[in-house]
């Protein structure tokens, strides 16, 4: 069978591509992006260090914290979670975060992302949290956190699956 010059040079150019593509350097990563997501990850450390001025620092004055859940969406203001967050006892709160995807428009930006919470390394529940950001003259701040919780079918952080399923389940905070 006889290959004709267009599929000779159509198979070229494919191969061309494929070349210069696995030898391409990955794109530089956006510094906005890398803001947007330095702000949320000054929330959870603040969250993981118990400290409430730091988690107040990364929400803009009219922010909102809210849950979706079977039964609807709630909101409060950010109060209550720097309340949580400065609260009395020892307890460690961790939440990795993976898989985050972040989009911005100017001075509007969105992360989604999954994430695992755990108290003292014990784990306790997983969801998305879904966060909107504004970026003013102090930079991004985090205007509306939404959050969805559950406690089973959970995912959990790379490296950190249970070794039974037994091991998921956790009460809710």
């Amino acid at each position: 069978m006889k290959t004709s010059p267009i599929a000779t040079l159509g198979a070229t150019a494919v191969l061309l591509l494929a070349a210069a593509c696995r030898d391409a350097e990955p794109p530089a990563p956006d510094p906005e992006e890398e803001a947007v997501v330095a702000v949320v990850h000054q929330l959870f450390e603040a969250m993981r260090t118990k400290d409430s001025t730091l988690a107040a620092a990364t929400f803009h004055p009219a922010a909102r914290v809210g849950r979706a859940g079977e039964n609807g969406i709630s909101f409060r203001s950010t109060q209550g979670l720097l309340e949580m967050i400065a609260g009395p006892g020892d307890e460690a709160y961790e939440e990795p975060i993976w898989d985050s995807v972040v989009n911005i428009d100017g001075r509007l930006a969105q992360m989604w992302t999954k994430y695992a919470f755990y108290i003292d390394d014990t784990f306790s529940h997983c969801g998305t949290d879904a966060f909107e950001l504004y970026r003013g003259r102090d930079g991004w701040k985090i205007t509306q956190l939404v959050d969805t919780r559950r406690t089973e079918d959970c995912w959990y952080p790379p490296g950190r699956e249970p070794e039974e399923v037994g091991e998921a389940a956790g009460s809710e905070s």
